[in-house]
């Protein structure tokens, strides 16, 4: 279980600060439009160690990346059509089309993610049997 959990949490940490660089590497974003964001990005390394000590046992570790497609696209839901992100950033309404894909886009990003969380997992197996 608490190789689910550091797996997770591993990957995500990783992904949170190559993406708090890019966010602060890019001009023209005021802290104020960012800043909610950067909140929530704390948060995410311990959601996906929960998720991940969630993921039913038979799914272990071959289905672990539809599992976090799973997280992505309740998460997408929630960032893109919910709280409209995208708008938020833009200050500007953006489609119901272009949100939708977002969601696609970003639950196929997820599902990617969760490959390696599946990878640090078998990695970490390995290390603690030996």
């Amino acid at each position: 279980m608490f190789q689910r959990f550091a797996a997770g949490t591993t990957v995500a940490s990783i992904v949170i600060a190559i993406a708090a660089v890019i966010v602060s590497v890019i001009s023209g974003l005021k802290f104020e439009r960012i800043y909610p964001v950067t909140i929530l990005w704390c948060c995410v390394p311990v959601v996906w160690g929960v998720w991940a000590m969630l993921t039913p046992g038979a799914w272990m570790p071959r289905r672990l990346p539809l599992w976090g497609g799973f997280l992505g696209l309740f998460a997408g839901l929630m960032a893109v059509l919910v709280l409209n992100v995208p708008s938020r950033f833009l200050e500007e309404p953006v489609s119901m089309l272009v949100r939708v894909i977002a969601v696609l886009a970003g639950t196929l990003l997820y599902y990617l993610m969760w490959m390696l969380v599946r990878g640090a997992w078998r990695w970490l197996a390995e290390k603690t049997s030996a």
